[in-house]
């Protein structure tokens, strides 16, 4: 095994529940090869403290004070911490919004753009990840694999007429494949959301929620909970 991050652990268990539940359509040279697979990581997971690696996400807010750092295991859990921060400090910045009626993305995207003296910064490190390649640290990034019947046809239609148009004329930096899009998850401003369906929004929502920087949509990916379903 590898590759040891929990997501190939993952994806190998689940070649290994399809071969369980259909067996016969399992030719000899692949269940040749899943059972090595799954013999490599179980020696792996033996043998190793740690056998696959952590993603952590990090803050730092720099203020008059000194520094605050932030650790969790989500973007989300992260945000929050960081949102408290930026509640309870709320009557420094001049905004008559109640930051209760407020996300903690934006809670945090408005604190830190009107304040003049505190400055966010966040990212996301892996502990236990492999060493550099040849001195370069390789940069990595993570996404999520949606429906496309998470969104609707008029919504898709759009998405195609955004990717035929130049990169600075489109609302999101999309970019098409073969059997649908890459979505980037990153906060979007009030003026931009105007101009995006509300498909596309809660999916938008869905994946940075969870951490995501990318949602690629697939038309043969499954659904998930919590997202609205359209029949093609």
């Amino acid at each position: 095994m590898t590759d040891t991050s929990k997501r190939d652990l993952a994806r190998l268990l689940a070649r290994a529940r399809r071969a369980i539940e259909d067996p016969a359509s399992l030719v000899e040279h692949d269940r040749a090869a899943l059972l090595g697979a799954l013999a490599s990581a179980e020696s792996h997971v033996a043998g190793s403290p740690m056998p696959w690696s952590l993603e952590i996400h990090i803050a730092s807010v720099e203020h008059r004070h000194g520094l605050n750092h932030y650790v969790a295991l989500t973007r989300a859990g992260l945000m929050g911490a960081v949102a408290a921060y930026c509640r309870e400090g709320w009557t420094e910045i001049s905004d008559p919004r109640d930051p209760a009626t407020l996300d903690d993305e934006a809670v945090a995207g408005v604190y830190f753009d009107i304040h003049e003296n505190e400055h966010l910064s966040t990212d996301r490190i892996e502990l236990g990840a492999s060493p550099p390649v040849a001195g370069y640290l390789l940069e990595t990034g993570w996404y999520c694999v949606l429906a496309t019947a998470h969104l609707s046809t008029s919504t898709a239609d759009l998405l195609d007429h955004w990717c035929s148009k130049e990169a600075t004329d489109r609302p999101l930096n999309i970019a098409s494949s073969i059997y649908g899009w890459f979505v980037p998850t990153r906060q979007i401003d009030p003026d931009t959301q105007g101009q995006l369906p509300n498909d596309l929004l809660a999916a938008i929502c869905f994946g940075r929620d969870r951490g995501f920087d990318h949602i690629l949509f697939d038309c043969d990916a499954g659904t998930a909970d919590g997202l609205p379903v359209h029949s093609w």
